[in-house]
């Protein structure tokens, strides 16, 4: 590459890197009972179902994701169970402003929320990059924690896409994410399923929705630039409590090898493979998941 050529590249990121920025404006309609108001991470949206049950679980989604990845179970759940599922700062309906958005800060989130409910110990559940969110609650706040379970989890250095590598680059993530992020929305939820048929183009459309808000492409930029598994994969393995394993045999997404991984490193896993059933098992395996989970919380065999 000449020098010409190197300083228009730097130009162009440049002039790109303008169109990615946080969230300025107001933030989005919140019900009062949903709304929890955090120092330095502004609005945050927490559904919370069941309020005076004596046990909590606190469900948490995957990138670029939201609280709506956990509704075909929450209701079951929330029969017995004190059910709290979080957008994470960046997504869903929360605020999406400037901060970090490593899973070791938004573990420090999850932490603020129970304190913000009253809640002094929970089971914490994560989907996909919400795993290795749950992961650094288990390393940071353990005795905040009953058990532990990781659906489909996105964990590890190996996982990253090329894009995600990318954009550490400054200049460079702005970039890619301005241009690619929100492009080819159904062709990567189809990757998700098993069968495709469950991507209707209402779901295509809301997700199209969510990442068009202010804010959202910084958010999910931000949220890439912090999943530097490589850093912690070596502490999975002083997590003592018993966790389960939820995952897709079909998962193109995560594949389910890195769920035999994650059982050799987790001390106390236990690991359920569930067949015909792709990266967001409690939509496309609903039942075998709540199943799964519901034994699990109630210390019977998953």
């Amino acid at each position: 590459m000449t020098h010409a050529h190197h300083a228009l590249l730097i130009l162009w990121c440049a002039c790109v890197t303008g169109c990615v920025s946080f969230q300025t404006g107001p933030s989005m309609a919140i019900a009062q009972a949903e709304r929890v108001e955090l120092p330095g991470r502004g609005r945050l949206r927490v559904i919370d179902r069941n309020p005076t049950a004596e046990e909590a679980v606190l469900l948490v989604h995957g990138y670029g994701a939201s609280s709506a990845s956990w509704a075909p179970i929450v209701p079951a759940l929330a029969k017995r169970y004190r059910v709290l599922a979080v957008d994470l700062p960046g997504f869903g309906k929360s605020d999406r402003r400037p901060g970090d958005y490593s899973p070791e800060a938004l573990a420090d989130v999850l932490a603020e929320v129970l304190d913000r409910k009253g809640i002094a110990k929970a089971h914490v559940l994560g989907h996909s990059w919400g795993s290795s969110v749950v992961l650094a609650f288990a390393r940071r706040h353990p005795d905040r924690l009953a058990k532990l379970a990781v659906i489909s989890g996105w964990v590890y250095d190996e996982q990253l896409l090329p894009i995600m590598r990318w954009a550490r680059v400054r200049g460079v993530g702005e970039a890619l994410y301005a241009l690619f992020y929100r492009q080819m929305i159904g062709e990567r939820l189809y990757l998700n399923f098993y069968d495709p048929s469950l991507v209707t183009q209402e779901t295509v459309e809301a997700v199209e929705d969510q990442m068009a808000l202010e804010g959202a492409v910084a958010a999910a930029l931000a949220a890439a630039r912090g999943m530097r598994f490589a850093d912690h994969e070596a502490e999975y393995k002083t997590i003592g409590d018993e966790t389960l394993l939820v995952w897709g045999r079909e998962d193109r997404v995560s594949r389910v090898a890195f769920g035999e991984r994650l059982a050799r490193d987790l001390p106390h896993a236990h690991l359920v493979v569930l067949p015909r059933c792709g990266h967001v098992p409690m939509w496309e395996c609903r039942g075998e998941t709540l199943g799964a989970v519901e034994r699990f919380l109630a210390g019977g065999a998953p």
